[in-house]
């Protein structure tokens, strides 16, 4: 049996103060997520997203969603051979609040995306979070803080991407002395929230949505010891790996820290740079694919 070969691919990689790392294979789409040797893209100048396979040069166009949707994501089967996206989307509704649902779309199967709408909750959405697709998961998750009378809830609601159902997670009451304080991001994929209490970063990560399992989770924060101002500018913006990757607004950067050696390990600012990497090709063929040139 002849394996494929890994394949070289080139990409840019940047990265401004309050906007996410934009990561470009093409010069007209950047990088959203990727799986079975796909590519999820988004297009640079319009709402576009399109499914590539870098290997057989073919490509798929999603059909457009509805109302403003904020993030795109997909899973994909391998055994089956069965792919599906999901995208949250909100919408205008009345003269105050918003509407908001998923949609979710079966390739191969729905020439249009087909909306979900989100269980009804109790109380008044203060803040909202949404993270869509994680490929480790199958799932796509809306994070609310809630305000319920004088008092705040957290909920996760997650959606099931192949099931197309909703599980609903609440965060422990009395778990954060001021819910108005906590950031939300994702621990290697996983909804994550958390605050910084004296020197510490103290955090809850929702590591299995259907059981609604918690875990607490103390990274700390030694540097914070000798720079204590610094602990009301840094806010958590997500974890890789071992890497806490910490927001400074004041300073306009990023702050990588080496949870495992308890360092800073780098500080960015607006940067550019060039990667080459290998990665391994895949012949999957989604219904719909056409050659990309």
């Amino acid at each position: 049996m002849v394996r494929a070969r890994p394949l070289q691919l080139s990409y840019k990689k940047e990265w401004e103060p309050n906007i996410y790392d934009t990561v470009l294979y093409d010069e007209n789409f950047k990088h959203i997520s990727d799986v079975a040797g796909l590519l999820l893209e988004e297009s640079l100048t319009s709402r576009v997203f399109r499914i590539r396979n870098f290997a057989t040069h073919q490509v798929l166009y999603l059909p457009d969603a509805h109302g403003k949707s904020r993030s795109v994501g997909f899973v994909f089967d391998s055994s089956t051979g069965e792919c599906k996206a999901a995208c949250f989307h909100w919408k205008q509704e009345g003269d105050s609040g918003f509407e908001v649902s998923f949609e979710v779309l079966s390739i191969g199967k729905d020439d249009r995306w087909r909306t979900l709408k989100l269980p009804k909750q109790n109380g008044e959405p203060f803040v909202g979070r949404y993270f869509t697709a994680a490929k480790e998961e199958g799932a796509a998750h809306v994070v609310q803080i809630i305000r319920d009378g004088q008092d705040f809830k957290l909920e996760v609601q997650s959606l099931d991407i192949w099931s197309e159902r909703f599980t609903i997670a609440t965060l422990p009451r009395g778990a954060f002395l001021d819910l108005k304080r906590v950031a939300i991001f994702l621990w290697n994929y996983y909804v994550a929230v958390a605050d910084i209490v004296e020197e510490s970063l103290n955090i809850l990560v929702l590591e299995d949505f259907k059981e609604q399992k918690w875990r607490k989770i103390i990274v700390p924060l030694k540097f914070l010891k000798d720079n204590p101002g610094l602990k009301d500018e840094i806010c958590p913006q997500g974890v890789r790996l071992n890497d806490l990757q910490l927001h400074n607004a004041v300073k306009k950067n990023i702050l990588v820290y080496d949870m495992e050696r308890k360092v800073i390990k780098a500080t960015h600012t607006k940067y550019v740079e060039k990667i080459y990497e290998f990665r391994k090709p895949s012949l999957v063929t989604l219904k719909g694919m056409k050659n990309e040139y």
